[in-house]
């Protein structure tokens, strides 16, 4: 196993298994029908966001940030490890979104994105994820309309998540930490690949 697939498999784990597996059994038997369903169709739904989309190489995906950012739409995100894009509508307060995508094989297998209120502080309790949360979920769901509709999960690591499944492309919603919200985009068809070549079940 390469580095590669090493550190995605690491990843798969903290996601699949945290945030999937360890669900209500009611909630982890319809989310297992909605793959099975969505996967069955062969259906490929690629298209991520701002025109970025599963199996873009690494280096179309740096040349195409790299024109983002000449237009400002896009600038230096959290350490200058991830990209960051300013949600400044459709949320009640404007917000930070950075991502980072993960490659197999030198394409974009899965995006690790995280969001918070601008002036999110301790004190600000009405800029805390828990609100932040339920605020994403209504803008996604303006962002992704088409499709099935994001459904609900129970898990005691993270309370509530909400997860979507089209063809190919999973989207999970779920809160990080008392600041923080992460969304998750996942290639289902490289991930059960991947699972299957090393026995995940």
């Amino acid at each position: 196993m390469n580095r590669i697939n090493k550190k995605y498999l690491i990843y798969l784990s903290a996601i699949a298994v945290i945030f999937i597996y360890s669900c209500t059994t009611t909630g982890e038997e319809k989310y297992h029908k909605l793959v099975k369903q969505e996967l069955a169709k062969g259906t490929k739904v690629d298209s991520l966001f701002l025109g970025i989309s599963f199996g873009m190489t690494s280096k179309t995906f740096f040349g195409y940030c790299w024109e983002l950012n000449k237009k400002g739409i896009i600038s230096d995100g959290s350490n200058n490890t991830m990209v960051l894009y300013k949600v400044d509508s459709g949320l009640k307060y404007p917000a930070s979104m950075n991502f980072y995508p993960d490659f197999i094989d030198n394409k974009i297998s899965n995006m690790r994105v995280t969001f918070q209120y601008n002036a999110w502080a301790p004190w600000n309790k009405a800029q805390f994820a828990d609100s932040l949360l339920p605020d994403l979920l209504h803008l996604y769901k303006k962002w992704y309309p088409a499709g099935n509709d994001f459904i609900a999960l129970t898990n005691k690591e993270r309370k509530t998540i909400y997860v979507k499944v089209d063809g190919n492309r999973r989207i999970t919603l779920g809160k990080y930490d008392d600041m923080i919200v992460k969304v998750d985009f996942t290639d289902l068809l490289i991930e059960e690949k991947i699972k299957n070549q090393h026995g995940i079940k």
